[in-house]
């Protein structure tokens, strides 16, 4: 059984909460943006879209014979407009439970996750708990290092961490204030790719969306 694991895959399982299981509270509202950025990011390297000035255009429209990409693909080749990239991420956002229901079924095939049904007010849901701790905690390491520069980084390396600290996951890496702060500055030391730029609009308008509706 593979059990690697794409840079999307490694980004949900540090949103599950390792002891109590469930989706952190303060990563439910941007995971689904985090998530569609990071899948963007694989299409692009596996040369499956292009990103040009913020659009995306599709490249190669074969069948991956990926559940998670083909999910992405099949409303991308539905369009026959190219569309900005923010866009996709926003439109994808509407899908956020869609789109986690595909990473849980991938990662539970991977024995990495498992599930167990919940209900709340008589209302059946799925509720997700870590399996392979010792592969998830692997992967908080990684992005521990990443941040203080412990070991020669990757872009993907770079990515995945930016990617935590949009998805509100900087308290999941580094319990103590100091150090966030920290790694928030060495973030921004780092020039900004497409995606992080493109993710980080999409979730500014979600909140400017929420606040025009409650106020």
């Amino acid at each position: 059984m593979d059990r690697s694991l794409k840079l999307s895959e490694k980004l949900f399982c540090l949103a599950v909460n390792p002891k109590n299981g469930g989706i952190f509270l303060n990563a439910s509202s941007t995971l689904a943006m985090t998530l569609t950025g990071s899948v963007f990011l694989e299409l692009m390297n596996k040369q499956v879209i292009s990103i040009e000035n913020g659009v995306v255009h599709l490249i190669n429209p074969t069948v991956q014979n990926d559940e998670i990409y083909d999910f992405f693909l099949h409303r991308i080749r539905e369009r026959a407009k190219d569309r900005k990239l923010r866009t996709w991420i926003s439109r994808f956002n509407v899908r956020g439970r869609k789109i986690q229901k595909h990473f849980i079924r991938t990662l539970v095939r991977k024995n990495v996750i498992r599930t167990e049904e919940r209900r709340i007010l008589f209302i059946p849901y799925e509720k997700v708990f870590i399996m392979d701790r010792e592969l998830v905690e692997k992967i908080r390491m990684e992005v521990e290092n990443t941040f203080l520069r412990r070991s020669e980084t990757t872009d993907e390396a770079l990515i995945l961490a930016a990617m935590v600290e949009q998805t509100s996951l900087l308290s999941r890496i580094f319990p103590d204030r100091a150090r966030r702060k920290e790694a928030r500055r060495f973030l921004k030391s780092l020039p900004q790719t497409q995606i992080i730029k493109a993710v980080r609009e999409a979730i500014q308008m979600m909140h400017a969306a929420v606040f025009a509706a409650t106020s």
